[in-house]
């Protein structure tokens, strides 16, 4: 028998004393009864306490077991409602019987598997959200950083990684301070903690590549995340890398201020002589000496704006090249047919060299003739006098190669980086500066090239002169085939 059901405030207790209690009254008025004079002689006093001992005996036995039957499914309640409390759902009731009891306990097993059920759920959609959120925070394109009330890491991806040359393994849950040292960012974030505003405030900051070296431009976005009693959980800082718009900027900074030099010095040649012509006192050999400077200054400004124009068209998409199948060795022929004069009066020899059977290429005459006539232009205009200049044209496995080689001053290294930037002009050479140019004339020979497919090198050393070539894609028969289907389309839709 286990005592210990005696000495707690159990169920047990309260229905053993009970129902002893129900059992035993009756017995003991009885005895009581039985005792003012019913027993005659000492042996059936005997015989009546015996009796009245065994019929205890039974009482307590009979309590005991019927205390038992009904407080031991109960205690086992409580055990296994313990345990599922704790988060053990595979805990069953065992009860058998068929009252109210079994009932109950099968009520409870199967509000017991619901709840796993929506346990399960929970954890599941828990789960998939956070890996979600790990998958998007991992890709996202801009720098995430997350940090806790005590500025300690919680979160970080991997283009944070990769700009700060960090790993997100190596610094969770450390001080933002011992993994990144960028005192900008570090002060941002510590401002945002210490202030509470709705407003998402920004900052710029410079970083150093950890590849490159070269100075990257990061916009720091930062978000103050709050429970719902306002108190502060945790930072959100996103990066965005604005290196390609402070670039951009610079550039149209720089090509307007080059816009405006180039068109004000010819402007100002042409305003200066044209007041010259109208002073009464200047004889004819004069006016016709400033006449012809302001004709060559405004063929200059025209050539200027006619190519500015061109390479806004074509980057605008504007500019459509009608190719067509042709033989670039006859638009060759017709740019040296124009512009030979201007090699022979600094006396210097042109040569063509074309291989056997040159095939036909695809492109636009115009704009290919463009592209030459500013090559040799250059080759002629960069070159001293009695010099050489050779065209070369070859055939390769998928296009046809021109290449203009002169003997001229040559371009540094480090200006053919920069040689089809728009208005960059070469000034590696004296000789060079003081020649005149709009900077413009490679820059449309680059988009020009590109828009028929091809691609254009430069090979140059300082005083042995420059080889500038272009690849154009040779003809293969399937143009003419889809030119061929363009117009017959064109000619159904014009029929309706």
């Amino acid at each position: 028998m286990d005592f210990q059901f005696f000495r707690r405030k159990t169920i047990f207790r309260k229905t053993f004393f009970i129902t002893l209690a129900a059992s035993l009254v009756p017995l003991i008025v009885l005895w009581l009864y039985l005792l003012r004079g019913s027993f005659q002689g000492a042996q059936q006093f005997v015989t009546g306490f015996y009796f009245f001992g065994l019929a205890i005996m039974m009482a307590t036995f009979g309590a005991y077991y019927l205390s038992r039957r009904i407080s031991q499914p109960i205690t086992h309640f409580t055990r296994t409602a313990t345990e599922i409390a704790r988060g053990n759902f595979n805990e069953r009731v065992n009860v058998e019987s068929q009252d109210e009891l079994g009932r109950l306990a099968k009520i409870f097993n199967y509000m017991t598997e619901e709840l796993h059920r929506l346990r399960k759920m929970d954890l599941n959609r828990i789960i998939n959200e956070k890996k979600k959120t790990d998958t998007i925070i991992k890709n996202i394109a801009d720098g995430v950083i997350v940090t806790d009330p005590n500025n300690c890491i919680l979160v970080m991806n991997s283009v944070m990684e990769m700009w700060f040359g960090i790993q997100e393994k190596e610094c969770l849950s450390k001080p933002l301070e011992q993994c990144i040292s960028n005192a900008t960012l570090l002060q941002f974030i510590r401002g945002v903690q210490n202030t509470a505003t709705k407003k998402t405030p920004t900052t710029e900051i410079t970083i150093k590549s950890t590849k490159t070296w070269k100075d990257i431009f990061l916009q720091a976005h930062a978000a103050r995340v709050v429970n719902e009693q306002n108190e502060l959980i945790g930072i959100v800082t996103i990066l965005r890398d604005i290196t390609r718009e402070k670039e951009i900027d610079r550039m149209k900074t720089e090509l307007v201020s080059m816009v405006a030099h180039e068109l004000r010095s010819p402007l100002t040649s042409i305003s200066g002589f044209s007041e010259l012509l109208l002073d009464p006192t200047v004889n004819r050999e004069q006016s016709e000496e400033y006449a012809t400077i302001i004709l060559k200054e405004s063929n200059r400004l025209s050539d200027l704006i006619n190519k500015f124009l061109d390479i806004s068209k074509i980057e605008a998409g504007k500019s459509q090249a009608k190719k067509v199948p042709m033989q670039i060795r006859d638009v060759v022929d017709k740019v040296l047919d124009v512009n030979l004069h201007q090699a022979e009066k600094k006396g210097i020899v042109v040569s063509v060299k074309v291989s056997t059977n040159l095939p036909l290429v695809i492109g636009d005459g115009d704009m290919l003739e463009q592209v030459i006539v500013n090559l040799f232009a250059n080759a002629v205009k960069y070159s001293p006098e009695n010099t050489a200049i050779e065209i070369r044209l070859k055939e390769r496995e998928n296009d046809v190669l021109v290449e203009v080689e002169d003997n001229g001053y040559g371009i540094s290294e480090k200006a053919q980086q920069r040689l089809f930037e728009k208005f960059y002009r070469v000034t590696d050479n004296e000789k060079v500066r003081e020649i005149t140019g709009t900077g413009l004339g490679l820059a449309l020979v680059k988009e020009i090239v590109e828009i028929h497919g091809g691609a254009i090198t430069v090979k140059s050393r300082l005083g042995e002169g420059s080889t500038f070539s272009f690849s154009i894609p040779k003809y293969s028969g399937r143009y003419r085939e889809i030119e061929m289907a363009a117009a017959e389309v064109e000619a159904v839709a014009g029929s309706y």
